[in-house]
């Protein structure tokens, strides 16, 4: 063996061995391979998009470190030469077999770490996402008397737990959770819906986010062609059939929109003005507000001007949609404001929950001052459970963990049933808006919260797409990337 041959040898074992480490140190245990994979494949623009503490976290855990072997493997056979001249050829044997075994070793280490095998052996599963799956774009709807509008607030990580703390049943949301409104406590985290453009995609359009596919007729076997075709542009969202019925839709968040391919699903898909770090700055907002995740927007800035939208555009007395992506909570520590307060700054993920819960809380009583309730519904819920560490688990949070959900309407609509996920999402909001002639009709894996379906019904259901086999290949799910929009839209 090449002494080059054996020097990538040992670096390559070693940024094998420590990868899995920094990833689940970094994203959390929760992060999946198809969170993984979506993020290699959305490519450069998206990486130059992140944090750049995140950049330079991976350049000295994963790149630099590894170097060690290397540099150490050459080291040692100049030792040996001086001190034992006659064993030099023994040395470089043990070099290379020992180069071998860390290189086995990583590869161990990064399919156990990162559920390879588990992962590989799911897309061997059953296709029942096809059976499953209920066309959106062929929903009975009808325009209502009145048009409502919608604001629909995503808030990074926000999960139950989070009212109930170890130790000492610590509130990190309790504005929130004082705000009115029907809350559904069983809110499961699906397969597929666990990190933040999985959640958006999967509440707008009942399915989880699949990045792993093989679409022959388009001929692009990772994600589809995104400069050519758009990100799934057969794949009927709620935006799409919003869009049909003249409602203006925004989409707010702090950083940059190019990150995780965020810009590309939106300009997909109907919405009129999605705003990210980028668009603020072109709207005037002040650069040295920009001081969170991905140098983007602060949560409080952010919620600020969303206010400032929304009462511009109910003034306008036109149907809107307001999204907004909230990240100051990011995993593992949060990105507290340097508006907070100093135990909120000092207090790691729950300071900076308890700040934006105060600041959500107060933007949202605004609203409800102002007297919004009268034509515009309010949701707010979790993007997905907060990546915890094994140890942030162990500390404070229960085994049984589930996502926020919050329903603020000026009629408090009680929903039918206290159980779903981010696929039943889309259709509850058609409902909310009065667009659905058919409450109990399905939307892509989504069973309305306002449906009359049997609980034991839902149970079945909801055990089928709480599955892995829901990500398994499917022939339909593939369509999606194709650049024929689906009939009905």
């Amino acid at each position: 063996m090449s002494k080059i041959l054996r020097h990538i040898l040992f670096y390559l074992g070693g940024v094998l061995m420590l990868l899995p480490f920094w990833i689940l140190g970094t994203f959390g245990n929760n992060v999946s391979v198809e969170q993984i994979l979506f993020h290699v494949m959305s490519g450069l623009e998206a990486v130059e998009a992140t944090d750049r503490t995140l950049k330079v976290s991976f350049v000295q855990h994963v790149l630099a470190v590894p170097l060690i072997f290397p540099l150490t493997a050459a080291i040692i056979p100049v030792i040996a030469s001086r001190f034992a001249k006659q064993r030099a050829g023994d040395v470089e044997k043990l070099l290379g077999a020992t180069c071998i075994l860390l290189l086995l070793a990583g590869s161990g280490t990064f399919i156990h770490k990162l559920h390879i095998f588990q992962y590989i052996t799911s897309r061997f599963g059953r296709d029942i996402f096809s059976g499953l799956y209920a066309d959106p774009g062929k929903q009975h709807l009808k325009v209502p008397d009145r048009k409502k509008n919608m604001v629909l607030i995503y808030v990074e990580s926000l999960e139950s737990d989070l009212s109930d703390l170890r130790p000492g049943h610590r509130d990190a949301i309790s504005e929130i959770d004082d705000l009115p409104g029907r809350q559904v406590k069983e809110f499961f985290q699906a397969p597929g819906t666990g990190w933040s453009i999985a959640g958006i995609i999967s509440s707008q359009a009942g399915v989880p986010l699949k990045p792993f596919y093989y679409n022959l007729k388009e001929e692009g076997n990772f994600m589809g062609n995104f400069d050519r075709n758009g990100f799934c542009p057969s794949l009927v969202c709620l935006s799409d059939i919003l869009a049909r019925y003249g409602y203006t839709q925004y989409f707010l968040t702090g950083p940059d929109l190019k990150f995780a391919d965020m810009d590309k699903f939106f300009s997909s898909h109907h919405y009129d003005y999605p705003i990210g770090s980028a668009e603020w700055l072109k709207r005037g907002v002040d650069k040295a507000l920009f001081t969170s995740w991905g140098e983007g927007l602060q949560d409080d800035s952010l919620l600020d001007e969303a206010y400032k939208i929304i009462t511009a555009e109910r003034a306008k007395k036109h149907p809107f949609v307001v999204s907004l992506l909230t990240i100051d909570t990011h995993f593992p520590d949060g990105f507290p404001s340097p508006r907070c307060s100093s135990e909120e700054a000092q207090s790691s993920f729950v300071g900076a929950f308890r700040y934006t819960s105060k600041r959500l809380a107060s933007m949202v009583g605004k609203l409800i001052a102002d007297g919004a309730l009268e034509d515009t519904d309010i949701i707010i819920m979790g993007d997905h459970l907060f990546m915890a560490s094994d140890e942030q688990v162990r500390d404070n949070f229960s085994s049984d963990r589930r996502v926020y959900f919050k329903m603020i309407t000026a009629e408090n609509r009680k929903p039918n049933r206290d159980r779903m996920t981010h696929f039943d999402i889309a259709p509850t909001i058609l409902d909310l808006l009065g667009m659905r002639k058919n409450p109990d009709e399905h939307f892509g894996l989504g069973i309305s919260l306002f449906s009359k379906i049997q609980p034991e019904q839902y149970g079945r259901h909801l055990q089928q797409v709480m599955s892995d086999e829901i990500l398994s290949p499917s022939i339909v799910y593939d369509r999606f990337w194709s650049s024929r929009r689906q009939a009905g839209m």
